[in-house]
């Protein structure tokens, strides 16, 4: 297995906002290593569980860890892949604001990789955790 060469902060942006989704999330992306990404993304009216509502709905937060969890596997497979399954752990309501996402790979695999994410608010307090397994194969052989 040869190393892969780690993309940049910005070439990782550029590639993830090709996505019309990530593009009206208006993610951020602040750091990326070889095992984990940080992003960032202000929650927004759109973005309320109810019309009048300063909370973020849990769905928009599902999506976030998604994303970055996935997306924390840049580093081993050079591009996101498909979602197999996500499990989601809210821990409090999330107020529309600055939001700090970050994914860690857990394994990375030939097959299946692991890899989980949380989100923070502007104050640092956790607001949700979530773990997923992703569709490595779908990447060329390394």
């Amino acid at each position: 297995m040869t190393a892969r060469t780690l993309p940049t902060t910005a070439e990782v942006e550029a590639q993830l906002l090709r996505s019309p989704y990530h593009r009206w999330l208006g993610l951020r992306v602040i750091e990326v290593d070889a095992d984990r990404i940080v992003l960032e993304a202000a929650a927004r009216e759109e973005w309320a569980n109810a019309d009048g509502a300063d909370v973020v709905h849990g769905g928009i937060l599902a999506g976030l860890l998604d994303l970055a969890a996935d997306w924390a596997l840049v580093g081993a497979l050079g591009t996101g892949v498909p979602t197999i399954d996500l499990t989601v752990n809210y821990l409090r309501a999330a107020a529309l604001g600055t939001l700090r996402i970050t994914g860690r790979v857990i394994r990375p695999g030939r097959q299946v990789s692991v890899a989980e994410a949380e989100i923070h608010d502007a104050a640092g307090r956790l607001i949700a955790v979530g773990r997923g397994s992703f569709l490595s194969s779908v990447v060329a052989p390394r």
